[in-house]
């Protein structure tokens, strides 16, 4: 007799949305199987899973203020072929989530206890299926051919392992910085140069070892640059290029986790400042094997003041006050 009971496999097409130029893929299957088949049919599942093209991870935390536009502005993406990941980091009920979990590009995940914005930044990665994934904070809002724009960069220059644009604030543009070129120039320019998390909202290609090494690293207790880290972890992985617009808005709220690093005390953030710095050479010697050029480079960054991209406030702490070496 047969092992299977019944088998039966129904595999849709994709459909055209003609209204929108969409293209939806609707997959069913059914499988009913007993005995020893069970290996068969997760590996027929495997195959048949469809991935989609991007996938948008956004880590939120007590985001009902602003959480709204920020998925809207996710979801107009003119690449249709994308899921879009939320993260709730909140223990409590969230009704402001309620109506997305009923969107067909949308998975909620609701954290049963704090994990602060590192490890939920780590979880919603871990979710993302997509062949290019990133990283949008609960607060930001994406013009809606960012995605598009930034695929267009990766797709032409293949050693780029993620692509970002320019900045909108309230103040003006910011013109994002780039770190191309071999890896020991890349790794130089980071160290010596770098620290707005730029790439922290890159579209990244996805890679087979990318996860090992993109994990974002806490510096509690108050998790100070750790985007900043993550440039590093990056540019380790290819080159990190620009798209010379203004296309994604950041927001800036008084109780944002940028805004709490003004507030920590000089000794706290001198001491956090060292950790950064030696998470920086830790990651740059996973890559070269040359302690004297990456001894000089942990040199130069463990005074801020002589990092290009460093906020006033924190050189302004590094020329008052002298950094044990």
């Amino acid at each position: 007799s047969s092992t299977f009971a019944t088998r039966f496999a129904t595999v849709g097409a994709g459909l055209l949305d003609r209204r929108h130029r969409k293209v939806h893929v609707v997959t069913e299957m059914r499988l009913r199987m007993r005995g020893s088949c069970a290996g068969w049919v997760l590996a027929l599942f495997a195959l048949i899973e469809r991935r989609p093209l991007v996938s948008i991870c956004i880590p939120a935390y007590r985001a009902h203020d602003f959480i709204a536009e920020t998925l809207e502005s996710a979801i107009e993406q003119s690449i249709d072929d994308l899921e879009i990941i939320v993260s709730n980091d909140d223990s409590v009920h969230s009704p402001e989530l309620d109506p997305w979990k009923r969107h067909r590009k949308v998975r909620v995940f609701q954290q049963p206890k704090r994990l602060g914005w590192v490890e939920n930044s780590n979880f919603a990665l871990s979710q993302a299926r997509g062949k290019f994934f990133m990283v949008l904070p609960h607060d930001d809002v994406l013009k809606p051919s960012y995605v598009e724009e930034c695929h267009r960069v990766l797709e032409k220059y293949p050693q780029t392992f993620a692509a970002y644009s320019d900045i909108e604030t309230i103040n003006g543009r910011i013109q994002a910085s780039e770190a191309t070129g071999p890896i020991e120039l890349r790794i130089g320019n980071v160290m010596k140069n770098l620290y707005n998390g730029y790439s922290y909202r890159a579209l990244m290609r996805r890679q087979s070892r990318d996860w090992q090494h993109l994990r974002l690293r806490p510096n509690p207790p108050t998790d100070f640059c750790v985007d900043s880290t993550w440039i590093l972890q990056q540019a380790c992985l290819g080159e990190l290029r620009r798209v010379p617009k203004p296309l994604y808005r950041k927001r800036s709220f008084e109780r944002s986790t940028h805004h709490s690093w003004r507030q920590i005390p000089g000794d706290q953030l001198l001491a956090a400042w060292r950790v950064h710095c030696a998470q920086m050479k830790d990651i740059a010697a996973s890559y070269i094997d040359d302690a004297a050029f990456i001894d000089a480079l942990f040199e130069h960054r463990s005074n801020a003041s002589n990092v290009r991209e460093a906020p006033q406030y924190l050189k302004l702490l590094f020329r008052e006050t002298e950094l044990p070496q």
